[in-house]
């Protein structure tokens, strides 16, 4: 029978089988013969509207007269068209019949096709078309002119109403399949759009859904487009599917095409979305793993990114479907293990063991041992299985309650029914606790507690009733326990002979238990209180109660809070209840009072986070938790909260910190809470306990800095230069190192090495230093020269080394000469030196040979050092020679420009600026370009835009009309034109040779710059070292308005700062750029020459050197400039006799009062006076009534202090004088002794008249003041 049985029931499993088969294949069949008919009927009854509406049978005109022609009628009939909708269509049928509309069938039109119609509305209007078709012959051209307009996309042009769009299309391909428009005439516009609408939207397919519609509404028609799965089933029952007599195959295959191409676009579009995806999944993980949270930015952003993904694949399937095409491969994640678990603060992943290192959370043996080592169970609970084995937790603990409360039932049921009565009001509700914490909780930006101040205000108050019980009763204990009176001798009395409680005692041992449960102080009593527990009172109401007991702990019992965690911990082993409530009522408990927000109950606050920080480390509270109940506490860092904050993270924040899982959000944290300690105003025991509690939990390990050991006076140099110099005190600096030992060796040079380290300041504070350094040098001009040489020597080492970490420092440095240079400091030659070896300096302006290992050509270093450099201080050399000089530089410069800038690096193959022929005539500042046809890559694709910038602006600074060149060839056939007119190959050689002897008779060697002119002119140089006159210099360098502050040893000079450089043979003309128009108008008048006196050749004797020299003549301009010379003298002669003679603010003058009081007589003259010489006269003024002046006579004794220093100031004062006067007579003979010997030693010589810079004739100054009548009039 069995084997029969069996038999059968294999039997009846095919029938089954087959029955399912074959209801799913009637299914399939009904839903393809359902397909297949509808789409019969709907191509019959199109074909029958579009023979109708090719050959119409229209009403003749005569007929129309009968019908209503008025304006009014008919304009509302237009104005109701615009507002079209299916519901309307009868009415507007009626209205049609009564209508005459032969002269409005154009505005008919238009409002037709500008009506907004819905999808729905497609059938309506459609039926209100063949109407109008079949009785104006007039309707059909005219709604076509009316589509032309609408649906012709000219190229590049987007669809303005997209939604509009997807209707109007289809409504326009339905009129074609009506034959409202013929084929020959309505197709050509449909493809045109079709073709507009694909063609210009493979990259970003915003017309995706305008394609779609037009494909599940009409492509069947005009492309053959069936569903996938109609397909599969026709070919499966061998079922013909019905063909539309619109188009040829043919024709349908064109726009098939079309369409493919659109999906292939439109499938690596996807690709590309599902990438970014995947990217920015991958760098939130980067973030949360780095930064502990997720910004609301990115998680924006990454929901952005997975609707946008979402909605581009659900289109894609359905073209895919339709058009019968595979959906594309898309790539997996490339990193395996990348899914979390839930309720872990980071993606669980491998390896991260190996990402934190060897993490300790304990950072001790005997700490560690008592939060992990707790007693076996197996020694006590016969029956105990560690719960943590997988698959019998559950049945284990069922077992062990099951069995403990069958053994207790029948001694135990009186008293259970008995705590049973007021348990449940013991724990408060539970839903105030508010739903699990997660990551997305902790990730929000701005943390709400959940649950209202009244729901929370029970637990709140049932916490302060607890406390207050206990501070009544300092023996502590249950309050039921102070009821009842009983005493740990009852409780022993009733319990049995083997220490089981019997049915009288067993609530009597409870609370003897709780009582004793207060002096377990250390590991062995708690252990053996929790023991105890699980073998005797491990009933649900004692649960209940003991919960109530742990929770309600004194606040001022902290001591308590690790001891009742771990007893909490071993009851979790066999019961989790208890836990599970305690946490609860925790979590409640700090929400109260995070909420509640007073500034009462500390200690209770403190023993909450306390608790929960203790409960964390053994594992019982959730790490989630623990952080949310931090991230609360940072949301709000203030008052008691700063003092939670540092109790919770002084329990459990090493552990958190250390911890795998939470390191990362911790770290999060800790650095958020140092943000808001420097950010906010606290009290001093907050900031120290702040402090206390990061170093704890970050300790500094293997940050030992070693500070240098400075002497005192090298540490207040430092001090002085590097903290407290700023614009504001630069004089007090001075007058502070001036006091320095400057003779001490060790003083001295370090004084020397921080002033030459700009670099260690502020860059915008780099000009007071050099202020700093020009106060000095009247008092320390061996020190100066040393700074200068430091600081030379810097910049030199920055050229020979090429390293990015030095670019800062040599900024610095660069700009430090420049502000020394505005200061007097240096003279024009160490500035040119200088920036001829910036754009020299091992370059080799060729991009043939090998790359420069000091200025490779991806480096544009050097051109921002002269930029700075030129930014600083080439706004001075305007005038003189130096402008002339600083043209040559910019030349050169230029040239360096587009070296660079032509590199293959920056311009890929090829050179640039090759087609430029020459510079064209602009009236501003602007690039030469190529002339038009030329060849060449557009290098201001690669060259970097801001440095172009940085170029541009300098030289329009320096000179707004400057004409720049467009090229590398035609730079350097400036410079080699530059070449040939200031040495001609003829006298190259010759001048050299005299520069090589000439440089060998003078003291000082100077360093030349290869590939540009002598950049070392001497300004006055043959000065006497026992007359250093500022005068010189300013002379010569033009250094009048170097000083912008104008502090010491300005020179007064606005009027030279316009005076154009004169041309030599038409060299400076062409270097400038100036145009003839734009030169001022006495540049005829102010032509000067030059000469080099330190290479001694000159300038203007190139070409005729060997040619002996006429006599010396006096030319049209000697003339004229000794008259302008002698005006000159007068005018300023007389502008000193007007001025008033300044008064010395250290002798005060007599008042005039007193000088009329002590004026004398002719008869109190010619009386005989006592002269006495023992004595000195006085006259004291003092403070009379109001603001009178009175004053008083006294005389001192010869002897006396104030007597003895007048006479000793008189002295001082006629010394100096008699100095100055003496030195003035030994120059003035130098001077003439000096021109002797030059007209002795060079009497062939033409002596340059113009060796002072040439002045202006004197702004006319109108008189300020009111007028002197008298002196008009009179």
């Amino acid at each position: 029978m069995a084997n029969g049985e069996e038999d059968g029931g294999e039997a009846l499993l095919p029938v089954g089988e087959e029955r399912s088969l074959t209801q799913d294949e009637d299914a399939e069949r009904a839903e393809l013969e359902s397909f297949v008919t509808n789409l019969q009927e709907r191509y019959q009854q199109k074909a029958q509207e579009r023979q109708q509406n090719q050959a119409p049978d229209r009403p003749a005109e005569e007929d129309f007269f009968r019908y209503d022609s008025s304006l009014k009628k008919n304009t509302a009939f237009v104005k109701r068209l615009k507002q079209f909708t299916a519901q309307q269509l009868p009415s507007l049928m009626q209205d049609v019949s009564g209508l005459n509309l032969t002269k409005y069938i154009s505005e008919v039109s238009a409002a037709l096709v500008e009506a907004k119609l819905k999808m729905s509305d497609i059938g309506a209007v459609l039926t209100l078309c063949n109407h109008l078709h079949r009785h104006y012959a007039e309707f059909a051209p005219t709604l076509f002119e009316n589509w032309q307009k609408l649906l012709l996309i000219k190229p590049g042009e987007k669809v303005a109403n997209p939604s509009k769009m997807r209707v109007d299309l289809r409504f326009y391909a339905e009129l074609i399949s009506l034959g409202i428009f013929q084929n020959k005439m309505g197709l050509p516009l449909l493809g045109a759009c079709l073709t507009g609408l694909i063609a210009q939207d493979k990259e970003e397919h915003v017309n995706l859904s305008i394609v779609l519609s037009f494909c599940k509404h009409c492509g069947d028609e005009y492309a053959g487009l069936v569903p996938t799965r109609m397909t599969v089933l026709a070919k499966k029952y061998d079922v013909t599917m019905p063909v539309s007599p619109l188009l040829s195959p043919d024709r349908q295959g064109n726009l098939r095409n079309l369409l493919r191409d659109y999906y292939q676009s439109l499938a690596e579009h996807l690709r590309t979305e599902h990438k970014q995806l995947q990217m920015a999944e991958k760098s939130r993980r980067k973030m949360l793993q780095s930064k502990g949270e997720v910004t609301a930015e990115k998680r924006e952003q990454l929901a952005q990114l997975q609707a946008s993904y979402e909605k581009l694949h659900a289109s894609t399937g359905t073209l895919a479907d339709l058009l019968g095409e595979a959906m594309p491969e898309l790539e997996e994640p490339s990193e395996p293990g990348i899914s979390g678990t839930e309720g872990s603060v980071l993606d669980g992943r491998p390896g991260e063991e190996l990402q934190f290192g060897s993490l300790d959370p304990w950072r001790d043996e005997e700490t560690k041992s008592f939060y992990v080592d707790l007693p076996d169970l197996r020694q006590f609970l016969p029956n105990y299985c560690d719960k943590k084995q997988p698959g019998q937790q559950q049945t284990v603990n069922q077992s062990m309650q099951q069995q403990q409360l069958q053994q207790q039932a029948d001694q135990q049921q009186p008293d259970d029914e008995e705590d049973s009565e007021g348990a449940g009001d013991l724990v408060p509700d539970m839903s105030a606790a508010g739903p699990p914490i997660t990551e997305e909780t902790l990730d929000m930006e701005m943390p709400e507690l959940d649950g209202d101040l009244a729901d929370l205000e029970s637990t709140g108050s049932l916490l302060e009733d607890d406390d207050t019980a206990s501070t009544v009763d300092p023996d502590g204990g249950d309050s039921e326990l102070g009821k009842d009176g009983t005493n740990g001798g009852s409780g022993a009395a009733a319990s049995g002979a083997n220490g089981t409680p019997s049915n009288q005692g067993n609530r009597r041992y409870f609370e003897q238990f709780v009582q004793n449960l207060q002096n377990c102080v250390n590991r062995e009593l708690i252990d053996n209180a929790a023991i105890d527990f699980l073998l005797n009172l491990n009933t649900k109401s004692k649960r209940k109660r003991l919960v109530k007991v742990l929770f309600g702990v004194q606040r001022t019992r902290l001591d308590l809070l690790p001891m009742y965690a771990r007893f909490v911990a071993i009851i979790d082993l066999v019961s989790p209840d208890v836990a599970h409530e305690l946490c609860q009522m925790l979590k409640i408990d700090f929400k109260y009072h995070l909420k509640k927000k007073d500034q009462i109950n500390i200690e209770t606050k403190i023993k909450v986070v306390r608790y929960i920080g203790e409960l964390v480390k053994f594992g019982i509270y959730k790490k989630l938790e623990a952080l949310y109940c931090l991230r609360c506490l940072l949301h709000s860092f203030q008052h008691h909260n700063v003092e939670m904050t540092c109790a919770f993270l002084e329990v459990c924040g090493v552990y958190l910190y250390n911890c795998p899982d939470s390191r990362m959000r911790t770290n999060a944290f800790l650095e958020q809470m140092m943000r808001l300690k420097m950010n906010t105003t606290m009290l001093d025991r907050y900031v120290q306990q702040v402090e206390n509690v990061y170093y704890l939990v970050k300790r500094p390990e293997g940050l030992k800095v070693t500070r240098k050991e400075r002497p005192l006076i090298h540490t207040y140099i430092r001090q002085l230069i590097f903290k407290e110099l700023d614009k504001a005190n630069v004089d007090k600096m001075i007058k502070l190192l001036r006091r320095l030992n400057w003779e001490e060796e060790g003083t001295f040079t370090y004084a020397v090495r921080c002033l030459s380290r700009a670099y260690n300041i502020r860059y915008h504070l780099i000009r007071s230093l050099a202020d700093l350094l020009a106060g000095l040098n009247s008092y320390q001009e061996r020190a100066v020269v040393r700074v200068i040489d430091t600081v030379l020597e810097d910049i030199r080492t920055g050229l020979e080394i090429h390293d990015n970490k030095l670019a800062q420092r040599r900024v610095a440095m660069v700009k430090y000469l420049g502000e020394l240079y505005n200061y007097q400091l240096v003279d024009s030659d160490n500035i040119l030196n200088t920036l001829y070896s910036i754009i020299s300096f091992g370059v080799t302006l060729t991009h043939d040979g090998p790359p420069s290992l000091v200025d490779p050509p991806e480096s544009l270093f050097r051109l921002k050092l002269a930029c700075v450099l030129l930014d600083t201080c080439g706004q001075y050399f305007t005038t003189g020679e130096n402008r002339r000089r600083l043209d040559y530089f910019l030349v050169f410069f230029q040239q360096y420009y587009w070296y660079k800038k032509s590199h293959p690096y920056f311009a890929g193959s090829g050179s640039v600026g090759a087609g430029a022929t020459g510079p064209t005539s602009t009236t501003t500042s602007e690039v030469v370009t190529a002339p038009t046809g030329t060849a060449g890559p557009n290098v201001k694709d690669l060259f970097p835009i801001l440095m172009d910038h940085m170029y541009r602006e300098c030289l329009k600074s320096l000179r707004p009309k400057l004409k720049l060149y467009g090229g590398f060839e035609q730079a350097k056939e400036a410079v080699q034109e530059l070449r040939q007119k200031i040495f001609p190959s003829d006298e190259l050689e010759r001048v050299n040779q005299e520069s090589v002897a000439g440089e060998q008779q003078q003291s000082s060697q100077r360093t030349t710059v290869s590939d540009a002119p002598d950049s070392s002119d001497r300004e006055d140089s043959l000065q006497s070292d026992d007359c250093t006159s500022d005068a010189g210099d300013d002379i010569s360098e033009g250094y009048g308005p170097k000083r912008p502050n104008g502090k010491r040893g300005t020179v007064d000079d606005d009027d030279d700062a316009d005076t154009p450089s004169p041309p030599i043979d038409g060299v400076d003309r062409e270097l400038e750029g100036y145009d003839e128009d734009d030169e001022d108008e006495d540049n005829d008048e102010d032509q000067e020459y030059y000469d080099d006196e330190r290479d001694g050749v000159a300038l203007l004797q190139e070409e005729g050197e060997g040619v002996e020299q006429p006599p010396l003549q006096k030319l049209p301009e000697d003339l004229e400039f000794e008259r302008e010379f002698e005006r000159m003298s007068t005018e300023y002669s007389q502008q000193r006799a007007k001025d008033a003679a300044k008064v010395n603010p250290k002798h005060v003058p007599i008042p005039i009062t007193f000088r009329n009081e002590t004026k004398k007589t002719y008869d109190q003259l010619q009386e005989p006076t006592n002269v006495n010489t023992d004595t000195v006269p006085f006259a004291l003024m003092i403070r009379g009534k109001g603001k009178q002046q009175t004053y008083k006579k006294f005389e001192a004794p010869e002897d006396s202090p104030l007597a003895q220093y007048i006479r000793e100031q008189e002295r001082k004062l006629q010394e100096e004088k008699d100095s100055v006067k003496r030195l003035t007579l030994n120059i003035s003979e130098r001077l003439e002794e000096e021109d002797y010997q030059e007209s002795l030693n060079q009497p062939t010589r033409i002596t340059d008249p113009l060796r002072m810079r040439p002045l202006k004739p004197a702004k006319f100054k109108h008189p300020k003041g009111v007028p002197d009548i008298d002196a008009i009039f009179h």
